[in-house]
């Protein structure tokens, strides 16, 4: 049935289909370890304790035969066998998104040795304990008897709480805990929480922490020398080191975690990283620690470095493109080009597309499934969807790679994150978001949003993925991936969920009338949660959302309220039409403005139609007709910008050059967009008579006699730049920059266009 504005965002913004061939690695893949966990592998023997040592945690052995003072998340329960001693022990089950982890808060005296010990069973089964000024914890990578860890660490000046945690890790089945002990003076009386903090901080920290911390390792791998600060900026400081050496002789190679203030703040596959989204004016203290994925880790940290960030930089109109996860098969577009085409020096932030909602979770998670996004009406198209092999899996050549360093199979981290890395080291103002949904990926987000406790899981389930980094390993058996390989990458989250509450999604979408107030809520647990993480490491990450440019879809919005906990949104002010309407009329696909020559039915139950200014109003100033408020601040708001064409064929020129004409369907597919009716910008080479201009709309479009392609020529980039900037919007972003020629003409033209 006909459907307007976006029915497909370029080429349906999707997981990779199931086109997208993997030249995977040949021979067999042997499971390595699994990465560390945040602390590197801490394996020291208990300290003998003193006559004031007591045992701090409560029901340590799962006696009660219940979880009391323990707090689980997933399938955390307690079973009468194995145990190691007494009737009960803790078992759970980890799955591909989820640890089992189970928990327990006790108060503890500020600079004190502690002594954590337990009884584990299981593959890659993990005992730690976090608090301000910890992180330590030790594991155990194959357990098919009860096997003791134990690790003793010593609490900071200002610690007055840890949390002793267990879990296992992402697909790798049950485990089992028992017996566990924290041993050391009592800090004094506490209630264990029985369901996480409902209200985190929100406030980054005005001065964090000078020390950079971080745990010992077993000396396997030498520690990192010569660290310094290469560049500081307002928002990054680039760190360079020289190299060091695994002496583990398991064919592993180093990798480095960088901290500060006792967190892993960034992660790197070579000797230089940035580390972003940093506090202005705000001194840091760094130090490197090298580490493989098999869990061996230089004994030290490399001597610290301090650096101050300057001061923020002056405002300017905002500059932004999505990178497309599969650009990098048919296109052959990987982030190397987002520097060699100009665009990384231009650009403000790349948001990298799609990452999916996990279909019984409804969490985040990695997978290697191709989605069935060619086809429209399989309302099932991008369940259990993902491409893992595309993210973090894939070894990317010296000559595609941003520094000619080609990935190496034992990397921690490779293909679209490791090169992501490398190019903000090259661009340190350049910020990454990850994006959540899409067209094809948007299923589920009303599953997610649903109630407080589903938000909570869903959000923290993203950070701890995405912005922690804890990319899930072993994903289809190849071993990338792992505790905090990918941490200190993404600066932020883009939420595209299309749509909420709307029928106008794909095929399947769930929705309903609780999505408007959900969404809103939704957007307030990120903003919630991102700035409880952020206060912990220096950072303010950013939290943006891709919206609806069509009326009756904004109606579904809290126009009044998002804007309060997004740093930004684009505007999906494209896909206004296609042809989806087979038979025509053509139209413009962006028009700026409205037309009286426009043949096309005004949007119920008001008189507006599609037009960029119309969705600009119904944000900004509201739509009465529709139930729009609007009040979503202007200098919120970026205006988005196709880099690809849609198209009709069998189109008769009529009075203005196949304007406005009938149609007998969508142009053939093409050899790299391989969708009827679309065509990347690079695919089109029109010539100067082929171009044509509408003044009324201010949009261009091509036609050659039969076929009408609509999108944007860098005339009408810069007709939108303009409209941007009278309007006092934030800026303008691209979908997306595998679509722009090899010089990068449209991502250049936007960038300079907005001054």
């Amino acid at each position: 049935m006909p459907e307007s504005e976006l029915r497909v965002r370029a080429a349906a913004p999707r997981g990779p289909s199931a086109r997208a061939r993997r030249a995977r690695r040949g021979g067999a893949l042997t499971v390595a370890a699994a990465l560390v966990a945040a602390a590197a592998a801490l394996t020291a023997s208990p300290g003998r304790a003193s006559a004031a040592d007591v045992q701090l945690l409560a029901n340590p052995g799962f006696e009660t035969g219940t979880l009391d003072g323990w707090t689980c998340a997933g399938s955390g329960a307690v079973a009468g066998s194995p145990a190691h001693s007494g009737s009960y022990a803790l078992v759970g089950t980890a799955t591909a998104s989820d640890t089992a982890q189970c928990q327990q808060t006790v108060a503890v005296q500020p600079n004190t040795s502690y002594t954590l010990a337990g009884w584990v069973q299981g593959t890659y089964v993990y005992l730690g304990a976090t608090g301000t000024g910890v992180n330590a914890s030790t594991w155990s990578p194959s357990a098919s008897s009860w096997t003791q860890l134990s690790t003793t660490f010593k609490t900071g000046a200002s610690t007055t709480s840890v949390t002793v945690f267990t879990h296992g890790w992402y697909g790798q089945g049950a485990y089992h805990a028992d017996d566990l002990s924290l041993t050391g003076p009592d800090g004094g009386a506490t209630t264990p929480p029985t369901t996480p903090p409902t209200t985190p901080p929100t406030t980054p920290p005005t001065t964090p922490p000078t020390s950079p911390g971080g745990p010992t390792g077993d000396g396997k791998i030498t520690t990192p020398t010569g660290l310094t600060a290469t560049k500081v900026t307002g928002g990054a400081v680039v760190l360079s080191w020289a190299k060091s050496t695994d002496k583990s002789q398991n064919g592993d190679v180093a990798a480095y975690k960088v901290y500060s203030g006792g967190q892993i703040v960034a992660t790197s596959m070579g000797t230089t990283v940035a580390v972003t989204s940093l506090l202005p004016n705000t001194a840091y203290t760094f130090a490197v620690q090298a580490y493989d994925r098999s869990g061996h880790a230089s004994a030290t940290l490399s001597d610290p470095v301090t650096a101050t960030t300057s001061a923020a930089p002056a405002a300017h109109p905002f500059r932004s493109a999505y990178f497309d996860q599969w650009g990098i098969y048919e296109n052959a577009y990987y982030p190397k080009q987002i520097g060699t085409t100009g665009a990384a020096a231009k650009l403000d932030v790349v948001t990298y597309a799609f990452e999916n909602v996990h279909p019984n979770t409804h969490q985040c998670f990695e997978a290697i499934k191709a989605s069935d996004a060619a086809n429209e009406d399989d309302p099932n198209a991008g369940d259990g969807a993902g491409d893992a092999y595309a993210d973090y899996q894939a070894d990317v050549a010296a000559g595609d790679s941003v520094d000619g360093t080609a990935d190496v199979y034992e990397q921690p981290l490779k293909g679209n994150f490791n090169q992501l890395r490398a190019l903000k080291a090259k661009y340190p103002n350049l910020r990454l978001t990850v994006s959540l949904g899409g067209w094809t990926y948007s299923k589920y987000f009303s599953d997610a949003a649903a109630t407080d406790a589903s938000r909570k899981a869903f959000v923290s389930s993203c950070i701890d993925m995405f912005l922690k980094g804890n990319l899930p390993a072993n994903v289809q058996g190849d071993p990338s991936g792992g505790a905090a390989s990918a941490a200190g990458l993404f600066d932020g989250v883009d939420i595209d969920w299309e749509y909420p509450g709307s029928p106008g999604g794909h095929t399947g979408n769930h929705y309903s009338a609780a999505d408007k107030a959900n969404f809103t809520l939704l957007l307030k647990e990120f903003r919630t949660e991102l700035d409880a993480y952020g206060a912990t490491v220096g950072k303010h990450f950013l939290l943006t959302a891709a919206l609806p440019s069509g009326q009756d879809k904004i109606a579904y919005l809290e126009t009044d309220k998002i804007g309060a906990y997004l740093d930004y949104a684009d505007v999906m002010t494209y896909d206004m039409h296609g042809s989806w309407d087979a038979t025509g009329p053509t139209n413009h696909q962006d028009p700026l403005h409205d037309s009286p020559a426009d043949p096309t039915t005004p949007i119920a139950p008001g008189d507006a139609k599609y037009n960029v200014d119309t969705a600009v109003t119904a944000y900004t100033a509201g739509l009465p007709a529709y139930g729009i408020p609007g009040g979503f601040p202007a200098s919120k708001l970026v205006l988005g910008v196709p880099f690809y064409w849609r198209g009709w064929t069998g189109v008769p020129a009529g009075g203005d050059n196949g304007l406005y004409q009938t149609a007998t369907g969508p142009t053939p597919a093409k050899a790299l967009s391989q969708e009827a009716g679309l065509a990347a910008w690079k695919e089109l080479n029109p010539t100067s008579s082929q171009l044509h201009w509408d003044p009324v709309t201010e949009s261009s479009w091509i036609y050659d006699g039969t076929n009408f392609w609509t999108g944007d020529t860098p005339q009408a980039i810069q007709a939108r730049a303009a409209y941007a900037r009278t309007k006092g919007l934030a800026g303008m972003f691209a979908f997306s920059l595998e679509n722009d020629d090899a010089s990068g003409t449209l991502v250049n033209t936007m960038a300079d266009s907005l001054g």
